[in-house]
Formats: C-alpha cells, sequence, structure tokens
C-alpha cells in the first residue's frame, strides 16, 4: 500500500520538493495556473513545516490527491541530484566568473568582517582560516559548503606573501628562518592529509564539518585566552610594560618555553659546530626537493579532481552524460572516452583505486625517503621524525575538512620541537603553502570555489595582513603597548567566532537533523 504524502515528504530534500511543482505547474496547465504567492509557499517549505501544505497547493491547482500520490512515486524512482543535504550549495564552474556575487550588501559586509578579522589575526599571529570560515558563514550568508573552500582560497594569497618574505630573509646564526630539514618530513604527509580532507568535506554531512569546526575554534579559544593570562601577569610582575620585540612572532611564542634547554633533533650538534649548521642540509634546498615537492602536489590535485569527475560522469544520467564526461579539469581524455571507461565496472573501480591510492602512496614514498635521509645524514631521532608525520597528516586532513590554514598547529607544535620562534612561523609559513594551494586547487578543480568572492576577500585579506602587521610595529614604535593588548583583542575575536560557528551548527542541526542530512 503507497504511503501517504505526508510520510514521504518527511524523507525529502527541497530538490525533490521543487521537482513535484513542477509536475503540479505543468498538470494545471489544463487548469487554473497557481499564483505566485501559491509558488512561494510551495518552494518555501520548511522541514518543520506540516506537509499538508502540499495538499493545499494540489487542491488550489485542481489536482487530485492520488494524482499527487502517482507523482510521488514516479519521481521516487528517479536519482536526485543532490542527495539529502540541503546545506549544500550549486557547482560554481571556475571559469566564470559570477559578478553577481558581488553585486549584493552581504558581500561587503563580509569584506568588511574579513578585514577586521584578518588584520587582528595577523597582528596576534595566529592562522585565520577557522575564523574565516565562521565570518563567511555568518557575515557572507554562505553555507559550509562553499564556506570551507573559499576560506581555503583565501588562506592561499595570504600564504604566498608570507613565504616571499621568509625566503628573502635570512637568518645570521643559521643561514635561514626557514628549517628546510622540517619542511622535508611535513610536506609530503600534509598533502596526505590534505587529500583525505578534501575527499572527507565531499562525502560528510554540513552538521559533522560544523561540528569538527566548533571543536577546532574551542581549542583556539583555551590557547588565545591562556596565552594572554600568562603574558598579563609577565608583564605585571616585570615591572614594565614588555614589549612585542621579547617575542613577536606568534601568540603562541611562550609554548617554546616548554621544553627549555632542550635542543631540538639534530640542531644540539649543530649549534656545537656553528660551520656544519651552515653546511647542513638544514639550511638548503635542492633542486629534487623542488621537483619532488611540485610534483606530489601536481599528483595530489590531479588525481583528486579527475577522482570526481569521473565518479560524476559515470553516476550521470543519460540526459546529463556529455556534459559531466566534458569538464575542462579533464581537458586530457575525450569525453567519449571517459563514459567508455566508467560504464565499464572493472574499468571504472580500477581508475577509481589508482586515483585514491597512486598519490597516497607516492607521498608515503617520498616521506620514508626523507625520514631515512634526516635519520641517518642528520642524526635525527627516529621518533621524532614519526612524530613530525603524524602531526601533519593529521593538520593536512583538518585543512581540507575544515579550512583551517594549517599555521594555527604547525607553528605552535614546531615551537614545542624546540625551534626558534621566528624560525618555527618562517618554517610554518613555507609547509602552509603546499596545504593551502593542494586544497585550494582540489577545490577549484571540483566546482567548489565562487571566483568573484575570492578575488575580492583575498585582495582583502592581502590588505588586512599588511595592515595587521603595520598595527603590532606602530604599537610597538611609538605607543610602547603591551603585547598583552594584542592577545585580548584577538582572544575576543576568537571567542565570538566560536559562539558563532556553535550558532550555526545548532542552526544545521535543527533544520537538517541527521538522519534528512545524510
Amino acid at each position: 500500500m503507497m504511503q501517504p504524502v505526508s510520510e514521504h515528504l518527511k524523507l525529502w530534500p527541497a530538490t525533490r520538493r521543487q521537482h513535484l511543482l513542477l509536475f503540479i505547474l505543468a498538470a494545471s496547465a489544463r487548469a487554473a495556473q497557481p499564483s505566485h504567492s501559491q509558488e512561494r509557499s510551495f518552494l518555501q517549505l520548511d522541514y518543520a513545516q506540516k506537509p499538508q501544505n502540499l495538499q493545499t497547493i494540489a487542491r488550489d491547482s485542481h489536482l487530485e490527491n492520488d494524482e499527487v500520490e502517482d507523482a510521488l512515486e514516479d519521481i521516487a524512482l528517479q536519482p536526485a541530484e543532490d542527495e539529502f543535504d540541503p546545506v549544500k550549495g550549486d557547482r560554481h564552474p571556475f571559469w566564470v566568473f559570477d559578478a553577481s556575487k558581488l553585486d549584493s550588501k552581504e558581500a561587503f559586509q563580509c569584506a568588511a568582517v574579513m578585514a577586521a578579522a584578518g588584520i587582528l589575526c595577523a597582528a596576534g599571529g595566529i592562522g585565520g582560516g577557522g575564523i574565516y570560515v565562521t565570518v563567511l558563514m555568518v557575515a557572507g550568508g554562505l553555507s559550509v559548503w562553499d564556506a570551507v573552500p573559499l576560506s581555503k582560497s583565501v588562506v592561499f594569497f595570504g600564504s604566498i606573501s608570507s613565504l616571499v618574505l621568509n625566503v628573502k630573509k635570512a637568518d645570521s646564526d643559521s643561514g635561514t628562518l626557514i628549517d628546510y630539514n622540517v619542511c622535508r618530513l611535513v610536506v609530503p604527509a600534509a598533502l596526505i592529509g590534505t587529500y583525505l580532507g578534501v575527499l572527507l568535506n565531499a562525502v560528510l554531512p554540513s552538521w559533522v564539518v560544523l561540528a569538527v569546526l566548533v571543536n577546532i575554534l574551542i581549542c583556539i579559544s583555551y590557547m588565545v585566552l591562556k596565552t594572554t593570562w600568562k603574558q598579563y601577569w609577565e608583564e605585571l610582575s616585570g615591572g614594565g610594560q614588555q614589549r612585542f620585540e621579547e617575542s613577536s612572532s606568534s601568540v603562541d611564542s611562550e609554548l617554546a618555553n616548554v621544553k627549555a634547554g632542550q635542543q631540538p633533533l639534530s640542531e644540539a650538534a649543530a649549534l656545537a659546530d656553528p660551520k656544519k649548521t651552515l653546511d647542513s642540509l638544514r639550511n638548503r634546498v635542492t633542486a629534487t626537493d623542488i621537483a619532488l615537492g611540485i610534483a606530489m602536489l601536481a599528483l595530489v590535485i590531479a588525481c583528486s579532481s579527475f577522482r570526481y569527475h569521473a565518479i560524476a560522469c559515470q553516476e550521470a544520467n543519460a540526459d546529463e552524460k556529455e556534459e559531466a564526461c566534458h569538464h575542462p579539469a579533464t581537458f586530457f581524455v575525450s569525453a567519449e572516452s571517459l563514459s567508455s571507461w566508467m560504464s565499464s565496472p572493472s574499468t571504472a573501480a580500477f581508475i577509481k583505486v589508482c586515483c585514491f591510492a597512486g598519490p597516497l602512496l607516492a607521498c608515503c614514498t617520498v616521506l620514508a625517503l626523507a625520514t631515512m635521509t634526516l635519520v641517518e645524514k642528520e642524526s635525527w631521532p627516529p621518533r621524532d621524525a614519526y612524530n613530525f608525520a603524524a602531526m601533519a597528516v593529521s593538520t593536512g586532513c583538518l585543512a581540507g575538512f575544515v579550512g583551517i590554514g594549517g599555521g594555527l598547529i604547525f607553528s605552535p607544535y614546531f615551537l614545542l620541537m624546540g625551534l626558534d620562534p621566528a624560525v618555527a612561523v618562517a618554517t610554518s609559513s613555507t609547509c602552509v603553502i603546499f596545504t593551502s594551494s593542494s586544497t585550494t586547487f582540489q577545490y577549484l578543480l571540483t566546482d567548489r570555489i565562487i571566483m568573484s568572492l575570492t578575488l575580492l576577500y583575498g585582495s582583502v585579506n592581502l590588505i588586512a595582513s599588511y595592515a595587521g602587521t603595520k598595527l603590532v610595529h606602530g604599537l610597538q614604535d611609538y605607543m610602547g603597548a603591551r603585547r598583552s593588548i594584542i592577545s585580548g583583542i584577538v582572544s575576543v575575536g576568537v571567542v565570538i567566532s566560536t559562539v558563532l560557528a556553535f550558532r550555526e551548527l545548532a542552526m544545521v542541526c535543527f533544520k537538517n537533523p541527521p538522519l534528512e542530512a545524510h
């Protein structure tokens, strides 16, 4: 026996309800045309509303209940385009510049809030990825589906300028601010994490992404508040104002004192012999390192995007097959060939496995070679190498999954391992360029990034980062302000972001319970 309309509608996303509206409008052409108010009432049906509204529209459209039931049965047999995640947004082809996104009040409001957030993050020395996601959702009115990729593209803009500055700046003691040994370990491991994180973001419902983001922001809030409190009491007990120059490289620089007196990794031996320090692999990046880094990055991006479009081609219906199989990201394969490959179960399975396992195996191989080199030639303890790799995989996964930049975890961890604060920040910025570019281009080639908003918010972030740095210098040189003042302001911003993210999570879970959002 067929279930009533109300039972069907409890399980239907908004897209299926719109399909039914089209059926009603087409059927009503032989009778009275529904009014615009009736159409709006149907499109605005919420999961919390009673589905009897549908029967009212059907009655006003001169349709009998049995006709509606037949439509329900027919449409229920058709594949849905956006299955049970109404929070997710539309596709955004990267070759389309949607100027209409800029012609809105929300875009400029979000740009203003983004500028303020960027200044505070740059002044406080913390990563802004998680905060940017919240700003894009609350001030920009974007869904989690759109906010996470857009946050990654904004972080990518800022990471480019940081990398250029750090590469040019040298440290007189060790030859460079960037510890390339750490990069050799962290980069391949982080790329593994970004591949998995982007994949998880695409398959898991939005409430899971928000839940993880809220937990990360809670940890950030605790960390920054603790740092602010410690700075405040140190300034009071120090008998004077503690200047920024004492440790201005990061708001988390106090973590470096956790292992006071302990030299990290192979640097204890290197400090005993300054000549060896300058000749160490720690200060040199070779052509092989650059080639391997670019190759791993390209492989991760290419395999991720190709796997995505290959699956889309396989799952597309007959009417959409040609469009789904012909995408600029798969320019090296004709639509006919890709369609033929994905029509064969064995070939399709082979492509999926190769695209998933290929970049992971390649990055693992480079990671293993780098670990062997550092242990044998640079006297790294194997345990430290394994810890660095595990941390990098986790950070890369979070970067792709919830949109954090990566520096929020990299910098404190490097400080805990005993790196100098300036070296920790510079090395972190170098690693972030790989995590941010990997996630940004994966999202870009799978039509997840709104290009018009990327250019707007990315430009704002560049200016805001510069302004934040100048703010710190101005407070230091002209006002003699204490570090705890900036840290306190940053703390307020992070706590507000945490509360707003929790609010978004509550709204998503209330509107779309996990049963419906899967």
